[in-house]
């Protein structure tokens, strides 16, 4: 099998868009609250105190600065609404897959959910204990036939 660089250079992008849509998503999913840890929802502003303790102690991947920023951003957002977690995680995905173009929209569509047509194949290596998962989509199209007819030797 031949790699041709423009195949290359595509595949590359391709991998480069799912690593950036898992670093997008890792936020939210390590913000959700356990289901059974609470009984009712917390307020933005408990959630808020709660983020905030982490940070103080040292409890989040981040530095100190980073999650004091980001636990007032995530404030910010709870009080207008516009965080929540309600949703799958598949459907989570599926709307970050659809707000790209459309010539890479039917590829991170068959990372989420799996191949939707035959010429497609998914392969998927790494672990999340490794550092992530990394999903690669083929997507096999047939070339253009091109027939070349000689011309006719000329009469003499």
């Amino acid at each position: 099998m031949h790699h041709f660089p423009a195949a290359r250079g595509r595949r590359l992008s391709l991998l480069a868009a799912t690593a950036l849509a898992g670093a997008l998503a890792s936020p939210l999913l390590f913000a959700q609250q356990p289901a059974a840890a609470t009984s009712a929802p917390m307020t933005p502003q408990a959630r808020y105190q709660k983020d905030r303790a982490n940070c103080e102690a040292g409890r989040t991947d981040e530095d100190r600065a980073t999650c004091l920023k980001e636990a007032g951003a995530v404030l910010e957002e709870r009080k207008r609404h516009q965080l929540d977690n309600n949703g799958s995680p598949v459907s989570n995905a599926t709307q970050r897959c659809n707000a790209l173009p459309d010539k890479d929209r039917a590829g991170c569509l068959a990372r989420v959910v799996g191949p939707n047509a035959p010429n497609q194949r998914v392969t998927t290596s790494g672990s999340v204990a490794g550092g992530g998962i990394l999903k690669e989509t083929t997507t096999t199209t047939p070339g253009s036939v091109i027939v070349v007819v000689p011309d006719p030797a000329p009469s003499k």
